[in-house]
């Protein structure tokens, strides 16, 4: 079950954000290599001095970038590169690249006083498909005895052989933990008065279809059940085919709920064979941040 870690304000109709848990800071004269899926679950943290390049090298070309601030960094864009430059020497951000094929890299940074003009570089990278088929298993042969010539006694009736008991052809038996290759992640999210709008984000790199039924989403607060409605592109399911990356929302519903009250969910999907069930929920987190904004 994956832990995930929301920042909410409760005093307020303020904004939410995905408190992860960052990735390593990155400073110095080196060159480094990430997994792209990593940086969707938690951003890249980096160290910038004024007057640094970084370039970015991304696994896809770059549809649009969105910062909360442009008087910090200097961004220019070819293709699937990403340079950024420090202007200021003071104070931090963060950026969302998005790539074409709908993926997104969460960028956090730290600014600092000159050092040096270096250019730094970082390799961001998609993993190696995991080897998910198995060999085929036969089914055994139903086994037959075999016949004899011999004439039994007069007295000894010859009993015809029995055949072998049918194979039993094995039946799931509930959903599981969903794997590595199925990876669920929130993304932020507003809030309204009683009303939770969450982002979210499902990526499968495997190699069949998996599809989540709206209706299925259970969220519970303590031991108080909250309505959930599920928001996206798609009607009807949610289907998320080998190697696509869909988002959508999650609206709660959180009248009479408790504070604080220890929170978990549930949403099954399946593969479309319906041999196999996959559970993305798990316990969840909110923190109260005080009022105004959670977080930029």
């Amino acid at each position: 079950m994956k832990k995930v870690l929301l920042a909410l304000s409760l005093l307020s109709a303020a904004s939410l954000s995905l408190a992860a848990t960052p990735g390593p800071t990155l400073g110095g004269n080196i060159t480094t290599t990430f997994n792209a899926l990593d940086l969707q679950d938690r951003p890249m943290v980096l160290k910038m001095h004024q007057g640094e390049t970084w370039q970015l090298d991304l696994p896809d070309s770059v549809a649009k970038i969105i910062s909360g601030r442009d008087d910090q960094l200097d961004v220019q864009v070819d293709s699937n590169v990403v340079f950024l430059k420090a202007i200021q020497n003071t104070g931090w951000g963060n950026l969302t690249i998005r790539l074409k094929n709908g993926d997104s890299i969460q960028v956090v940074y730290s600014l600092a006083s000159a050092s040096g003009r270096y250019i730094r570089r970082v390799v961001v990278e998609y993993p190696t498909d995991p080897e998910l088929t198995e060999a085929p298993v036969q089914a055994a042969r139903p086994v037959y005895s075999t016949p004899t010539t011999t004439v039994p006694a007069a007295s000894t009736p010859r009993t015809p052989a029995a055949l072998a008991p049918t194979p039993t052809i094995p039946v799931a038996t509930g959903p599981q933990v969903a794997p590595e290759w199925l990876r669920f992640g929130f993304i932020g999210g507003t809030r309204n008065g009683t009303s939770l709008n969450l982002g979210y984000r499902i990526t499968n790199i495997g190699t069949e279809a998996v599809v989540f039924n709206p209706q299925a989403v259970r969220m519970q607060a303590g031991s108080q059940a909250l309505k959930v409605a599920v928001l996206g592109d798609q009607n009807g399911t949610v289907r998320v085919n080998a190697g696509q990356t869909v988002y959508g929302n999650l609206v709660v519903d959180t009248t009479g709920s408790v504070s604080n009250a220890p929170i978990t969910w549930s949403w099954i999907g399946s593969t479309m064979s319906g041999a196999h069930q996959y559970d993305v929920g798990g316990p969840l987190t909110l923190v109260l941040a005080g009022a105004g904004h959670a977080g930029r």
